[in-house]
């Protein structure tokens, strides 16, 4: 939770670790609130766009206070000149560099992604896989966890910036060594975080956004959950030149159990897809497999499995490059767990696996 001692600290790591770097820098401006957020992807940026639009009643595309102000490829001087004296209060949000790791493979690779599949799946498989498939090849539909830290480390080993932000170490983005923040959240701790900084912002009462959250309940599907159903038949047409659709449910079923949302002893409960079945029908299931449990704490636990689970699966001398190379600047920078060697050391999987399907 944030506290000024917490704060103090935070800002004493960075310029610690700080180096001139071109690096990206891309906030979220809100000129109402005063607000200036650098968002990262895979760091709770659905969170805060979703609460600029409750905030502001309408969505981003239509609001006027709130725009994007990129600054690709500015010079050191540039953003030094921008930032200065604007009085904006400026927020980023950091999480633990193994589980955005994780969270990005899982939303890009496991889950149904055709897109990502085209763009990385195929490279990595091409890569990083022997004797392969010509359907592996050309869809990229079945990229493994190893096969994807095997791709993070060969990149970031080469030393050139991956072109993928979903996986670029969070340093490299928000330009926290010459851009002085006045809050750093961690997602760990987003909501104790979110309601200390915004209390000071806003008048939460007048606003009503005391209990804003997006955690699941007991009456609806948190926006991202609708919005991994929605994507998934949106793209049905092209997830099925490389997988059943049937397949892409069984996945989707599988992340949401590695996300704690559902059971993970709810197996998805259709043998076969009813010609009419769609994005009702799917969400009605995972909402009566989310309300039928009895254990919250035991399957927010899933999370930890699976996460164990993957790790475990990289050998000793890829998790230490990935450590030196990849993890290790923003797991200083931000106050995280340098290493996973110990915690995997005493790991062993039950004879549920969270990645039965590749």
């Amino acid at each position: 939770m944030i506290s000024k001692e917490n704060q103090c600290f935070q800002k004493v790591r960075l310029q610690q670790h700080c180096g001139m770097r071109k690096l990206v820098h891309k906030p979220l401006v809100d000129k109402i609130l005063r607000v200036k957020y650098c968002w990262i992807e895979k760091v709770g940026s659905s969170f805060m766009k979703s609460f600029f639009k409750q905030f502001h009643k309408y969505t981003l595309e239509r609001n006027t206070t709130l725009h994007h102000q990129s600054k690709h490829g500015s010079t050191d001087k540039d953003l030094n000149q921008q930032h200065k004296g604007d009085n904006f209060t400026r927020i980023m949000i950091v999480r633990d560099p193994f589980e955005r790791l994780l969270s990005g493979y899982i939303d890009k690779f496991f889950l149904p992604s055709p897109i990502f599949w085209k763009k990385r799946g195929r490279y990595i498989i091409k890569q990083f896989r022997r004797n392969s498939s010509v359907k592996e090849q050309s869809c990229g539909h079945n990229v493994t966890f190893l096969e994807f830290m095997q791709y993070v480390v060969h990149v970031a080993s080469r030393e050139k910036n991956m072109e993928e932000p979903h996986f670029t170490p969070m340093h490299t983005h928000c330009k926290p060594c010459l851009i002085r923040y006045d809050y750093v959240w961690k997602l760990e701790t987003i909501m104790q975080d979110f309601k200390h900084t915004i209390k000071h912002l806003i008048n939460m009462k007048d606003h009503h956004i005391d209990g804003f959250n997006f955690r699941m309940d007991k009456e609806h599907l948190s926006s991202d959950v609708i919005s991994r159903i929605a994507f998934m038949f949106e793209r049905r047409y092209d997830i099925e030149k490389c997988i059943s659709f049937y397949e892409a449910c069984l996945r989707t079923w599988r992340g949401f159990q590695m996300r704690g949302v559902i059971d993970k002893n709810h197996n998805f409960p259709l043998l076969s897809l009813p010609e009419n079945f769609n994005v009702t029908m799917y969400k009605d299931l995972v909402l009566k497999s989310s309300n039928s449990i009895k254990n919250n704490s035991k399957v927010r636990s899933q999370k930890e499995e699976a996460f164990l689970e993957s790790y475990s699966l990289l050998p000793l001398e890829l998790l230490d490059r990935l450590e030196r190379s990849v993890t290790n600047i923003d797991s200083d920078m931000f106050n995280y767990r340098q290493s996973l060697k110990i915690l995997l050391q005493d790991y062993k999987r039950d004879n549920f696996s969270y990645f039965d399907f590749l």
